[in-house]
């Protein structure tokens, strides 16, 4: 698709690329997750190289905590409860998190179902099979049951569970025990 596009883009031409919203879009360029030049006018103000488009595509995908957007930014809807967020987490996981994982997670068997997943995450089984079901932990079918390698679990802890705007309590501390040592 980006074969037929031309080489300076808008940024509309980037939102449908990317399948974002126009806020989230906007929120991205003017600060900085993807290189643009900023004209200043009120309508199509923003040019994107495609180069840039490119090298945000791949970075994106191989280090989301990098890109994470504050909870509820770009959302209509107002929400009455405070959330719990990450306050107090650097945008971006230092590399030493999964060493320190591996220690913290040494007494846990190797091989893990789902029931063990959730007890160890302190998240819903819903949102454990949602992230198997898309690629987010990786798992194998034996017989009856889904098997978590212990290695995908400290994977999904230092990628895409690190992005995850509303942590479950274990998760967030979890976080603070590593963030405080």
């Amino acid at each position: 698709m980006l074969s037929n596009m031309p080489q300076v883009l808008s940024g509309e031409q980037v939102r449908c690329i990317l399948h974002i919203g126009k806020r989230k879009c906007a929120w991205m360029l003017n600060n900085g997750f993807i290189k643009c030049h900023n004209s200043g006018k009120k309508t199509r103000k923003y040019t994107v190289l495609k180069e840039d488009l490119l090298f945000y595509i791949e970075d994106s995908s191989n280090h989301p905590e990098k890109y994470v957007a504050p909870y509820g930014e770009f959302s209509s809807v107002k929400h009455n409860k405070p959330r719990p967020s990450k306050t107090g987490f650097p945008y971006s996981l230092p590399s030493s998190f999964r060493t320190w994982l591996e220690k913290e997670f040494e007494e846990i068997s190797d091989a893990l179902t789902v029931p063990q997943v959730v007890d160890i995450t302190g998240y819903a089984d819903n949102s454990v099979d949602r992230w198997l079901r898309q690629g987010h932990i990786r798992y194998v079918n034996a017989q009856s049951a889904k098997i978590i390698a212990k290695d995908w679990l400290i994977d999904f802890y230092c990628s895409y569970g690190y992005t995850i705007a509303k942590m479950s309590e274990k998760h967030i501390a979890l976080m603070k025990k590593f963030f405080s040592k």
